[in-house]
């Protein structure tokens, strides 16, 4: 049965002042010209940052009606009969006019003023409130749930593949360490975000998801946002060149559920399962999922991983002015780690130039394998080993989140949110003494544990002065504890560190909508301290650190501003988007330690300071044939004025001696400076086919490189594509192929000799990903519920690459189905 029509509309929102009486929402749900009965239609106030959805249901004329609405802009969507289709409208409420405005959905209607608004997402990344995309003044892309279920998206950053100037990789299979460089910055420069409130590992090296992104699988969500540029001044710490905002599912009227299992090459198993029930009337609902992903071989047999998810979300409204949100998301990971490539072969006289990265025949790595040393390897023209087997070496990675949001809308001026949320991290790597390269010094199991905690208070106001401003200022408290323990076999050998820190940030931002709504202007300040806690060591005093002056990070202060113009005669946006940000030094790289033959060695160095970055970006966005297509081009550029680094050669790269006598560790330096284009197309021709396509340029280089003579950041290709089209047939077949492609990059391997030490820069080739998904549905029990069956074919083009060193998945394939009701 054709679905009823998907569409958006945008019309100027008028702002009552308090007091003014409430408004009404009256219309007729419509499927190709005839009404629909018993058809679930819900309103919700997208100018109000959590406000509860309010529900009704069409009646035998297919007509509905909403009274006592608080004036403001509505999202309001119709669903028909459980598997019937879904339309969407948006719509402006005055409380001036109690008589409301009438809602037709019909295919004319759409048709009429698609040309006028052609842009009907609504997204909250941008601003950290609900806005249609057509209000955005950012670089911003959201992958809905449907675009996910359609290349069937097992994890977080498979969906952000195709995301313009968004670089991501994957060392070595699933459940590995996974990485997103936006815009050509590092692994730490991009955000994560739970509903909008930040996800990070309080652990992790840099303080950021970085540990987990490979965690987050896709179990209960609706949609992913992307937000390219800096946010610093609306998320924080890490927010310097992109933030990635996961969203889950509000709770629908009735019960739903749905069970869902995949299977594959490389041992694959997936097993999924949701299940939803909310009022009639609104007031309550929940979602519940749980999801289990394994794969118990792997790219080389024995790099078995599994990962369950589970996500739970509780939506309650007493009141129609009052919600309050209950949100769980846990992790609990494991995953059999390699070892990590390295340098075989002679090293270059010089070092001018990068080597061209040749992995090790497979014949010599089975003699690696089988203990032969790296100097009697018989390497011909390879110059680097690939990640291999270690047979006893492990992570089993544990997060849980709990968030408890309340929502209050006291008039139609004025609303509050507050939220609390605890996240609990950990990472236990456990490492024996088999397999080939170094292992642990003890000559046994040892479990190195690396566990956070992050406590987060957050309270603010959205204030809405007029019809064409929106005030937000708030104020956030956040806790963070590091703990990092080393446990083996020799009690005397064993070790810990603890640290924490506070924060106290205060934050305000105003949105304008003027000239008809046309011109739209943001801007935004955060200023936040920090107040460092004392390090505690076990068994002794670290005595790198003892006796020395610990400062508080300095204060961030951040600012951000936007503006975008949209004319409306040729459905052209222009917009400038500019910021800085920063990154406080993670609590891992001021006080990072391990405890060899009962001494202290130091890598964190205390007193480092943050990462300051300044970046700006200006687009265009050209819609085309009736918004039917829509092009965009990017010009970024952003600036990390200062950096924090990593170096096995301190007294190489440090200008002077270490001043707390370190070899090896953290320090500050400068940073990079990468500037480049971002084009994409979009293009929906008819209901069944969409395309969309990305190109992107990326300059990248470092203000302090490893080798003066290559300036070129490290993982970062000049060149790289994306696309993903999809084509539906007779309403229930639907094909997809996606792909990634990138240019060659440079990445550097460390070596040390008896006669030197330092780092050897090679080029890997850019990688060719396309996968093939097909999708059918098949209704069942008149239309009630569905079966599914999908079946995919990964790296279709059976490209060979690797990734920084780490072998890749080659081709393969699964199956998967599926029952919802």
């Amino acid at each position: 049965m054709k679905a009823i029509i998907f569409f958006g509309i945008m019309l100027p929102t008028s702002v009552a002042a308090m007091g003014q009486s409430a408004g009404r929402i009256a219309g007729v749900v419509r499927q190709n010209g005839r009404t629909v009965q018993n058809a679930t239609v819900q309103a919700l106030n997208i100018n109000v940052r959590g406000a509860a959805p309010v529900l009704t249901a069409s009646d035998s004329n297919g007509a509905f009606e909403f009274t006592g609405l608080t004036p403001g802009q509505y999202r309001v969507i119709a669903e028909g009969e459980k598997g019937k289709g879904t339309a969407v409208a948006v719509l402006a409420v005055e409380g001036i006019d109690p008589t409301g405005v009438d809602l037709d959905l019909t295919m004319a209607a759409y048709e009429l003023l698609s040309s006028q608004f052609p842009i009907n997402e609504v997204v909250t990344i941008a601003a950290d409130l609900p806005q249609s995309v057509n209000q955005v003044s950012k670089s911003v892309n959201t992958i809905s749930g449907q675009e996910m279920r359609e290349r069937a998206d097992l994890s977080l950053v498979d969906s952000l593949r195709t995301v313009p100037g968004f670089r991501v990789q994957q060392l070595g299979g699933f459940g590995r360490t996974s990485s997103i460089k936006a815009r050509g910055m590092r692994n730490s420069d991009t955000a994560v975000l739970m509903d909008g409130i930040r996800f990070r590992d309080a652990s992790a090296i840099t303080g950021d998801t970085g540990s987990f992104l490979s965690d987050i699988t896709l179990t209960s969500v609706n949609r992913v946002e992307a937000l390219r540029g800096p946010g610093s001044s609306l998320y924080g710490t890490n927010a310097i060149a992109g933030t990635v905002n996961f969203v889950t599912p509000l709770p629908q009227s009735g019960f739903h559920g749905q069970l869902s299992g995949a299977w594959g090459g490389l041992g694959l198993q997936r097993y999924r399962a949701n299940l939803s029930d909310g009022t009639s009337n609104g007031k309550f609902g929940f979602n519940l999922g749980v999801s289990r992903t394994l794969y118990n071989k792997g790219i080389d047999g024995d790099d078995d991983a599994h990962n369950t998810n589970f996500q739970n979300r509780l939506e309650f409204s007493p009141g129609r002015r009052t919600n309050l949100s209950v949100r769980f998301f846990v992790s609990d990971a494991f995953v059999k780690l390699n070892t990590n490539p390295q340098i075989v072969g002679p090293i270059p006289a010089s070092d001018a130039d990068p080597v061209k990265a040749i992995p090790l025949a497979p014949s010599e790595i089975d003699r690696y394998l089988s203990g032969t040393p790296v100097d009697q390897l018989d390497p011909g023209p390879a110059n680097f080993i690939p990640d291999v087997n270690d047979p006893d070496n492990s992570q089993r990675s544990r997060a849980f989140q709990g968030q408890v949001v309340f929502s209050h809308t006291f008039n139609s001026q004025l609303s509050l949110q507050a939220y609390y949320q605890g996240l609990r991290t950990s990472r236990n790597n456990t490492n024996g003494v088999l397999g080939v390269g170094f292992q642990p010094f003890s000559g046994g199991d040892e479990k190195n544990i690396f566990a956070g905690q992050i406590h987060t208070a957050n309270a603010h106001f959205d204030w809405t002065p007029g019809e064409t401003q929106q005030i937000t200022a708030g104020f956030e408290y956040e806790f963070e504890k590091f703990r990092n323990e080393n446990i083996t076999l020799d009690p005397t050998q064993n070790f810990s560190a603890r640290v924490d820190q506070r924060g106290n940030t205060f934050y305000v931002q105003d949105v304008l909508s003027l000239a008809d709504r046309k011109l739209q202007i943001a801007g935004g300040f955060r200023f936040q301290t920090f107040r460092l806690g004392t390090p505690r060591f076990t068994p002794t005093e670290n005595p790198t650190y003892s006796g020395r002056e610990f400062k508080d990070p300095p204060s961030a202060y951040t600012g951000d501003a936007s503006v975008s113009y949209f004319f409306s005669r040729t459905m052209t946006k222009l917009r400038v988007h500019a910021g800085n940000g920063y990154r406080v030094p993670s609590l891992y790289e001021r006080f990072g330690s391990s405890y060899f033959f009962g001494s202290f060695s130091s890598s964190g160095d205390p007193n480092l300071k943050p990462e300051r970055t300044a970046a700006f970006d200006a687009g265009i966005d050209q819609s085309f044939l009736g918004a039917k297509g829509k092009i965009s081009a990017v010009y970024f550029y952003t600036d990390v004025i200062t950096a924090i680094d990593f170096a096995l050669c301190l007294s190489v790269c440090l200008p002077k001696d270490d001043p707390l006598g370190r070899f090896v560790g953290y320090y500050n330096t400068k940073g990079r400076v990468s500037r480049g284009l971002e084009t994409s197309i979009e293009f929906r021709p008819s209901n069944s086919t969409s395309v969309f396509g990305s190109y992107t340029f990326t300059n990248s280089d470092e203000r302090n490189p490893l080798n003066p003579a290559l300036a070129a950041s490290p993982g970062i290709p000049s060149h790289q594509v994306t696309a993903a089209i999809t084509q539906r047939i007779a309403s229930r077949l639907a094909l997809t192929f996606d792909l990634t492609a990138t240019s060659s990059y440079l990445f550097p391997f460390f070596f040390f000799t008896d006669d030197t030490q330092g780092y050897l820069l090679y080029r890997f080739k850019g990688s060719k990903r396309g996968d093939i998904t097909a999708r059918y549905e098949h209704p069942m029990f008149r239309d009630t519920a569905k079966f599914v069956i999908h079946g995919t074919i990964e790296n279709v083009f059976g490209d060979k690459y690797f990734e920084n060193g780490f072998r890749t998945v080659g081709r393969t394939a699964r199956i998967g189905l599926g029952f919802s009701f």
